[in-house]
C-alpha cells in the first residue's frame, strides 16, 4: 500500500506542478523607457582688462579711495565676464587685510602699503546680457603712505571670483 500511495502522491504533485506552471504562463509584464538628459551651458569666465591704479603720491600722503565707478577709467580695475546669456552670477572680492602692495619683497612697514575695502560694480552679483557678456569694475582703499615709505613702484596681486 505504501508503494501505491507513494506513486499516486507523486503523480498528484507532478500534475499540480504542471497546472501551476500553466497559471504562471498567463502573467504579463510591462516596461517603459526614460531618457537621460543634460543641458550644457557656457562656462563662466573672467578676464582682466585693466589694473587697479592708485597713481602717484608723495611720502606722508593720506589714504586714497578709488571707487569702482560704472565704466572703465584710469584708476579702477575692469574685467570682462562671459558666460551663458541672461544667467546671474555672484562676485567674490578680496577680504580686508589680505592684500598688500610691496616693494623689494616687503617685510617692513616702509616697504608695504595696505589695500582694503574692495567694492565692485555691479556689487555682489550681476546678470550677463543677451550676448553673454558683462563689464565688471573694481575699486578699493589704499592705506596711508608713511613719511619714510620707500620710494618706488609698489604692486600686489588680488583675485576676483565670479560664480554661477
Amino acid at each position: 500500500m505504501s508503494k501505491k500511495f507513494f506513486k499516486v502522491t507523486m503523480a498528484s504533485i507532478i500534475a499540480l506542478s504542471l497546472s501551476m506552471t500553466v497559471v504562471w504562463k498567463n502573467v504579463y509584464g510591462a516596461n517603459t523607457a526614460a531618457n537621460a538628459l543634460q543641458v550644457v551651458i557656457a562656462a563662466l569666465s573672467i578676464a582682466k582688462v585693466s589694473d587697479l591704479d592708485f597713481g602717484e603720491a608723495p611720502q606722508g600722503s593720506p589714504g586714497k579711495i578709488v571707487t569702482p565707478g560704472t565704466m572703465e577709467n584710469v584708476e579702477n580695475a575692469s574685467f570682462d565676464v562671459n558666460g551663458e546669456p541672461g544667467r546671474s552670477f555672484v562676485i567674490g572680492l578680496p577680504a580686508n587685510g589680505s592684500i598688500k602692495m610691496l616693494i623689494n619683497g616687503g617685510g617692513a612697514p616702509e616697504k608695504e602699503i595696505a589695500v582694503s575695502d574692495f567694492q565692485s560694480f555691479p556689487s555682489s552679483s550681476g546678470t550677463l546680457g543677451i550676448d553673454g557678456k558683462k563689464k565688471l569694475f573694481v575699486g578699493a582703499a589704499r592705506g596711508s603712505i608713511l613719511g619714510n615709505q620707500t620710494a618706488g613702484a609698489y604692486s600686489g596681486a588680488f583675485s576676483i571670483t565670479v560664480i554661477y
